[in-house]
């Protein structure tokens, strides 16, 4: 996104009601969509994934122009969360399950590593965890706009949460956060770098971020998930679930593979509850083998 845009919607956005910023969401995603080949290959094949072969042709295209809208919900979001105060973000949520397992992983003073997907709205969690007192480090997105980058890192850090790079500097600070008892999170359904590992992902191989999985597995951090899906513009449902990984067995590669795959079907049933929240606009498979 041109650096102009950007801030000309985060100037306007927050002052258009949320019932038009919802119908143009909704005209705007079924019109992008088929005019674009590259989102509608990508999001049409993302849901054929997920919903499997069988699925109705109309159905798979459903979801996907579904994840197009998700992804115009996602930036205005990122708009107006910072204009929230805590209060407000929590009056969003209509529910939170699993909070508890949280504050426990945190309490036994081994560090926790949250992770989540391109799933709802995940930048409410990144919100979220300082206003719950946690000490918070989160792994962010390189965009290829240094300014864009700049200027989103920015909105985010208003939460309280530390932005890492993922980059040398960036793990060594995030292991010594861990080690240190912090929370660290960080998006994991999308092999951003190029550094993947081929993993079974709704039965066909792709290449998948473990990044996030090699600093648990190394520090012996608590792992969790959390997803923040949306109920309606406006409005989210939040979740968290601890992962029971595999004992150790002294082979590190072969425990993060282990744990990895934990990860990825906790990863699948959450997008099977909500297909059309998963908005991913990059081919997460590759053809892989």
């Amino acid at each position: 996104m041109p650096y102009w845009l950007l801030r000309a919607l985060l100037l306007v956005l927050p002052r258009v009601p949320l019932r038009v910023l919802a119908a143009l969401v909704w005209a705007g995603g079924g019109l992008v969509w088929p005019a674009s080949r590259r989102l509608r290959e990508t999001t049409t094949d993302h849901m054929r994934h997920v919903l499997g072969s069988g699925a109705p042709r109309r159905h798979i295209e459903a979801e996907a122009r579904d994840c197009v809208r998700t992804a115009a919900w996602y930036w205005i979001d990122l708009a107006l969360m910072p204009r929230l105060t805590p209060e407000e973000t929590f009056a969003r949520l209509d529910r939170i399950d699993g909070v508890e397992a949280l504050f426990e992983a945190y309490d036994e003073g081994r560090g926790v590593v949250l992770m989540s997907a391109h799933l709802g709205n995940p930048e409410v969690i990144a919100t979220l965890l300082p206003c719950l007192g946690l000490p918070s480090a989160i792994f962010v997105e390189p965009l290829s706009n240094p300014r864009v980058h700049v200027l989103i890192e920015a909105r985010r850090e208003r939460a309280g949460a530390r932005m890492l790079a993922p980059d040398t500097a960036g793990l060594r600070t995030a292991i010594a956060h861990v080690r240190c008892g912090g929370v660290l999170g960080g998006l994991a359904d999308r092999d951003v770098l190029g550094t993947g590992k081929p993993t079974v992902f709704f039965e066909e191989r792709a290449a998948m971020p473990d990044g996030l999985m090699e600093i648990a597995v190394r520090t012996g951090a608590a792992v969790l998930v959390g997803w923040v899906t949306r109920t309606r513009p406006g409005r989210y449902a939040a979740a968290v679930e601890r992962l029971v990984l595999p004992q150790p067995s002294g082979d590190r590669r072969r425990d993060v593979e282990a744990a990895e795959a934990v990860y990825v079907r906790a990863l699948e049933r959450a997008i099977a509850r909500t297909p059309g929240q998963w908005f991913p606009l990059a081919p997460v498979w590759r053809g892989l083998q």
